[in-house]
């Protein structure tokens, strides 16, 4: 109950014009008024609500005042409620005496004086919203004081339960510490040694307690100790954490590596405590050196397969290109002679044919070795173009596009800047129109194109080779030049570009293909040849 509840008050009289004048005496106050006509309904009233206060008159018929007084505090509900009688008849010391002895707080005679009859009702309806108050304060201490009691119950019971998991964990632990491997050891927050497990006394043999402080780098390798203690000290002052790889003597006198590894404890951002432990690596130190020794050695062994490799993939090539010229000069000089001349027995026998023979037959066999004589003189060429050694790069390119253009119906052009083009070295030359008669046969064979282009450009000691078609394109794994996309074409065209000390780039073009050399040439040329003015156009 808050201090602004309206209590109960019940007036219980006889004679209604009393009652009204109590109501009229006491409405002031803000309470709620219940009038009772009899001792019966103001029995009823009060088992109805919970009444603060009774006013009453002693003279009532059936039962008096005093009557209902004893009867109200004979129920353990009604036992402090207050009680007040009030009287115009009697009026003795005697009569107020026995209202006390029932029960009564106050007795008031008539006439009653409205100012008293107010001042004594307000004070003990106060009293009873205090006693109320009270009450309520109290049930909700007793509340607070049962749920902090199950509380604390529970807290000790936890702290119980912790205490004896602490006395395991901490079992555990020594049990941990005696039998691990590593040494294990903690630090003040300045860096010296305060703990370290006796696996550090077992292995060094120093006596228990000395490695305290900064003792244990008595133990530490010279090489190491200088850089141990930096670092170790440089880790305190900004409180990262710690590793470090040094050797530790043995009590044999030997060294061992052993890894250190630290970490800082804060408490409020402050470090209070490192925690770490020291292994034991000198076995694994020594097979990562062997492992070391072994790729070096290894590596050494494959860069000499590799320019083994390259050495003879060089000597491949270049077998390869003399073989191409030596077929092509037989053709050319062996057999092509032999049909030229075999095409002239036939014109002179044609010639002086007799009339048995018809002229068609000998004519016909005239063009099938004129064919043939041509086939000869292609092949010858395509193996290995005269002109590449006769005048130079650009003709033979110059010759193979426009032979290409005729054969395959594909639009082709060749532009080379500058129009002065040096000549260059014979393999370069030779290397530089294989890509290229490669990549147009691709071009021919796998592209669908209508149309290529051909970019020869000399700058600055470099020269760049591009040949660019409208076709399909690649796909990525074979623009990336992966080992396991591309054929044995592209596979020779790179390794030539690397044996001739360049790159060679694949890209999609969207739509078509680009092919591009990239060569060194500065330290490849020969005297300045000017470049065919009747290069194939569009």
């Amino acid at each position: 109950m808050s201090t602004t509840d309206r209590v109960n008050i019940l007036m219980v009289d006889d004679q209604p014009a009393k009652l009204l004048s109590y109501e009229v005496m006491l409405g002031g106050l803000g309470e709620n008024l219940i009038k009772a006509a009899s001792a019966k309904e103001a029995l009823e009233a009060l088992l109805k609500n919970e009444i603060a206060i009774v006013l009453m008159d002693v003279s009532m018929p059936e039962l008096d005042g005093f009557q209902l007084a004893a009867m109200i505090r004979q129920h353990p509900r009604f036992q402090k409620t207050a009680i007040i009688f009030v009287s115009a008849v009697h009026l003795t010391d005697v009569d107020q005496l026995k209202g006390y002895e029932h029960g009564a707080v106050d007795y008031i005679s008539v006439p009653v004086v409205p100012e008293l009859l107010r001042a004594k009702v307000r004070v003990f309806a106060e009293l009873y919203r205090k006693t109320r108050q009270l009450e309520d304060l109290n049930r909700d201490l007793e509340q607070r004081v049962l749920e902090r009691t199950d509380e604390l119950a529970r807290k000790a019971e936890l702290l119980l339960q912790l205490n004896v998991e602490l006395v395991s964990k901490n079992q555990e632990l020594d049990a941990i510490v005696h039998t691990a491997p590593d040494i294990i050891f903690s630090r003040q927050a300045d860096g010296t040694r305060d703990y370290i497990s006796d696996r550090f006394y077992e292995y060094t043999g120093a006596a228990p307690g000395s490695a305290s402080g900064f003792g244990w780098l008595d133990y530490v390798h010279e090489d190491d100790k200088s850089q141990a203690m930096s670092h170790w000290m440089h880790c305190v002052e900004t409180g990262a954490n710690y590793e470090a790889e040094y050797r530790l003597r043995s009590k044999d006198g030997s060294y061992r590596w052993f890894r250190a590894r630290a970490v800082p404890i804060r408490d409020d951002g402050r470090i209070v405590k490192w925690y770490g432990t020291c292994s034991d690596i000198h076995d694994s130190k020594l097979l990562e050196q062997s492992i070391r020794d072994s790729a070096a050695e290894l590596e050494r062994m494959v860069d000499k397969r590799t320019d083994e490799l390259r050495r003879l993939s060089t000597r491949l090539m270049t077998m390869q290109d003399q073989e191409r010229r030596r077929l092509a000069r037989d053709l050319h000089d062996g057999l092509g002679q032999e049909l030229a001349v075999a095409k002239m027995v036939l014109d002179r026998m044609t010639m002086q044919r007799p009339s048995a023979y018809s002229d068609e037959g000998w004519i016909q066999a005239s063009s099938i070795v004129e064919r043939a004589i041509q086939q000869v003189r292609t092949m010858s060429h395509l193996l290995h173009p005269p002109l590449l050694d006769e005048v130079g790069l650009l003709s033979a390119l110059s010759w193979y596009v426009e032979g290409l253009a005729k054969r395959s119906g594909i639009k082709t052009s060749l532009d080379v800047q500058p129009r002065e083009f040096p000549r260059l070295a014979a393999d370069m030359e030779t290397g530089v129109f294989r890509i290229v008669q490669e990549a147009l046969t691709n071009v021919f064979r796998h592209s669908d194109a209508t149309s290529v282009e051909i970019l020869v450009t000399h700058k600055e000691g470099l020269l760049t080779v591009a040949v660019r078609d409208n076709g399909k394109g690649i796909g990525q794994d074979v623009a990336e030049l992966k080992p396991a996309s591309v054929g044995v074409g592209i596979g020779g065209m790179k390794q030539r570009a690397r044996e001739l000390g360049g790159e060679l780039r694949l890209s999609n073009t969207s739509p078509g293909t680009a092919v591009e050399l990239i060569l060194p040439c500065g330290s490849a040329l020969r005297e300045t040849a000017s470049v065919l003015d009747a290069c194939p156009g569009d």
